[in-house]
């Protein structure tokens, strides 16, 4: 079943693997288009109506049933109610695209015997958008709902989860011979989410928007094609032949870097978090995540900030609400990962007439190759945090050595503005908090060693050798080994 779906969805993105049909709109373009479209399904379900195409005055009809899937599946095994065929309409253009449109809403109920129930309610959901059938995708497109909401019941727990208006923009421009530009832009209203049961009683999540920017760029849209097509071809087979195995190593190869840079932001606004404990809050809330495609110095970083953290009354002491960040940032990336080099040789070891391709040990080769010489590189980017009392950023980077745990090294620049401040609070509360007044201590101990920087800014470059030494600003700390 999960191969069969595989498939019609697949098939479901191949609206052509060719130039587009005509102006003309004739029942034996549709059937023409329909013959492509359903190439790769089993024939019990393009007998049984899974996705069909009919000719009108100016258009074509594509029909997705899902019914069909439903039905092809053990008996017994989920109970659904509400689903019904999806339609959209591909209008050819002259310069050899199809104009798409759809609107349709779902309301779906489902049980799975012993296990729970679910819904699935989609209010108004539209498309319009220019797909190209060369690169098998959208040039451009806009999606939007009024209302998406999701339930989930199991014995452990409940969770139900919903949007109010969404709105998405696609885009896509060819670059060099076999490769494009994608682009992603959205926002989604009034999101919540409540989740009852299990050890944390009642959950409540809610955020006034989502915002949502995905960039890729150079991505290799043809020998992914390729790769695509090679796998639906020989899905069916248990193992593949040598000739197949070494079209497989050539697609490969030839699919590298796969991309040359991936960007996602992900922005929650006006974020409240309700528990038993009272109700978390924060003006905003990002994660990001990036990365520079399958190279031999590859670098992925990911990030998450917050903006004005809003703890429920009175679950901090007053002592420390001063302290609370008004904003705070961890950035940072793992560099110089050879991917490519891994690839390689999986592709040079790689026996795919095989179920298992490589021995034991070729896979540990493989996690040995993407951390040259064993080292993992982290890069501080930009990890910060500031309140009216105190601003600290820390940058740099540090290295470590998974296998040997005991060899590390680090360079990392560590930058305090309102030192006088810091210390000041600090003091301030000391006969409160005892470790208040240690913690002065050591940070007037820190200033003896740092060096100034622009405005009030105290500056300590920090280096820690593989043997262990320490040196601060060019100096070694006093009383280490």
């Amino acid at each position: 079943m999960r191969r069969q779906i595989l498939m019609a969805s697949a098939a479901f993105a191949l609206v052509s693997a060719g130039p587009a049909l005509a102006q003309e709109i004739s029942p034996a373009g549709a059937e023409s288009l329909q013959q492509r479209l359903t190439h790769y399904l089993p024939k019990d379900m393009v007998d049984a109506g899974l996705l069909t195409v009919k000719a009108a005055s100016s258009f074509y009809e594509l029909r997705f049933n899902p019914t069909v899937l439903l039905d092809k599946a053990k008996e017994g095994s989920v109970k659904v109610e509400g689903l019904k065929p999806m339609t959209a309409y591909l209008r050819p253009q002259p310069e050899g695209t199809y104009r798409f449109e759809s609107s349709d809403s779902f309301d779906i109920k489902g049980t799975v015997p012993g296990q729970g129930s679910f819904t699935y309610l989609i209010d108004t959901m539209k498309m319009d958008g220019i797909y190209d059938p060369e690169i098998l995708y959208f040039t451009s497109a806009d999606w939007s709902t009024k209302r998406i909401a999701f339930s989930s019941t199991t014995q452990q727990e409940s969770v139900t989860a919903s949007f109010g208006e969404s709105a998405m923009r696609i885009t896509s421009e060819k670059k060099a011979p076999g490769t494009i530009d994608i682009s992603s832009t959205g926002v989604m209203k009034a999101f919540a989410e409540t989740i009852t049961g299990g050890p944390s009683g009642r959950v409540d999540i809610g955020a006034d928007t989502l915002d949502i920017d995905v960039s890729l760029d150079g991505a290799r849209y043809k020998i992914f094609q390729d790769l695509v097509f090679f796998v639906l071809d020989n899905i069916k087979k248990d193992q593949l032949d040598v000739q197949d195995a070494a079209k497989l190593k050539e697609l490969l190869r030839a699919s590298l870097p796969v991309f040359d840079n991936l960007t996602e932001t992900i922005k929650a606004s006006n974020v409240t978090v309700g528990t038993d404990k009272g109700t978390f809050g924060a003006d905003a809330v990002t994660y990001n995540i990036d990365m520079n495609g399958i190279g031999h110095s590859t670098r992925v970083g990911f990030g998450f900030g917050v903006e004005h953290p809003k703890p429920p009354a009175g679950i901090l002491p007053a002592e420390f609400a001063e302290a609370l960040p008004e904003r705070a940032n961890f950035k940072v990336a793992v560099a110089n990962l050879d991917l490519a080099g891994a690839v390689h040789y999986l592709i040079d070891h790689a026996d795919f007439t095989k179920p298992e391709p490589l021995t034991e040990e070729q896979n540990k080769e493989i996690g040995r190759i993407v951390l040259p010489n064993g080292a993992m590189t982290v890069e501080f980017e930009d990890v910060s945090a500031a309140s009216p009392i105190y601003d600290l950023q820390v940058s740099g980077k540090m290295t470590v050595y998974p296998d040997q745990q005991d060899r590390r090294s680090a360079d990392i620049t560590i930058t305090m503005r309102d030192f006088d401040k810091t210390i000041s609070y600090l003091q301030k509360n000391a006969a409160k908090v005892p470790q208040f007044g240690q913690a002065s201590f050591g940070l007037l101990m820190m200033k003896g060693l740092a060096r100034k920087g622009g405005g009030d800014a105290q500056i300590w470059d920090l280096t820690v050798g593989e043997d262990g030494k320490v040196l601060i600003n060019g100096q070694p700390l006093p009383f280490q080994p």
